[in-house]
């Protein structure tokens, strides 16, 4: 890295946490309450990342079906409502990671393109929200990552400049939102990359978890590895 990490900022979904379980639920919901069929978690998983209006309508355009995508949106946030916080879990080591990069005083953030009364209620009920200094998220005014208005939202909430900013996430869109920004990023290999190798987006590392990545950002583990 070309400069100290100052602050860190994370996606939430595929990379803080698993929450494919109970969004394949409220779109099975949704679904059956317009007559179609439920799409299977595995290809849910393909389709979150981009915000709801696009997860909808990339599952209405598997299904083929002519559903009207407004009403199925609706559909789905009101199944959403119900659903989400109440089966999704912190991937292994991220409390106890959120706990140390703090106990560091690195300001911590989450940049989700996830709307924001789901991910403040996620967050809350995941019990990782007083850990935050800024949340940024899709329906907050900014273009959604990959665009990097989001980002510079969150660096400035967070008082550190871009470039000494990392951003940890799983995707694409992260990866494309970082760099537009001017940020530094590394990507999990487990999250919601849209079926994509992890080694193919382009990150400046490929870490095995927010553990691995809090121990490099903190000097506890010098070793190199690839990727």
């Amino acid at each position: 890295l070309m400069h100290p990490i100052r602050a860190v900022l994370f996606d939430l979904d595929g990379t803080l946490a698993d929450t494919a379980g109970e969004i394949a639920l409220a779109l099975e919901r949704a679904f059956a309450s317009l007559g179609l069929p439920a799409l299977p978690e595995a290809e849910v998983r393909t389709l979150i990342g981009r915000g709801i209006a696009s997860l909808v309508e990339r599952a209405l355009q598997r299904l083929g079906a002519s559903a009207d995508a407004g009403v199925a949106i609706e559909r789905f946030e009101a199944a959403y409502r119900e659903t989400v916080g109440t089966t999704a879990t912190l991937y292994p080591g991220v409390a106890e990671s959120l706990d140390r990069l703090a106990a560091a005083r690195l300001p911590l953030g989450v940049v989700t393109n996830k709307a924001r009364a789901f991910s403040v209620r996620l967050l809350e009920r995941l019990a990782v929200a007083q850990r935050l200094a800024a949340v940024v998220c899709g329906d907050d005014g900014w273009p959604k990552k990959p665009a990097a208005d989001m980002m510079l939202a969150a660096c400035a909430r967070l008082g550190s400049a871009p470039a000494e900013t990392l951003l940890l996430g799983d995707s694409a869109n992260d990866v494309l939102a970082a760099r537009a920004a001017g940020c530094p990023v590394w990507c999990v290999p487990y999250g919601y990359n849209e079926g994509r190798p992890v080694e193919t987006l382009g990150a400046d590392r490929i870490v095995e978890g927010i553990a691995e990545a809090t121990g490099r950002i903190l000097g506890v583990n010098p070793v190199d590895s690839p990727g």
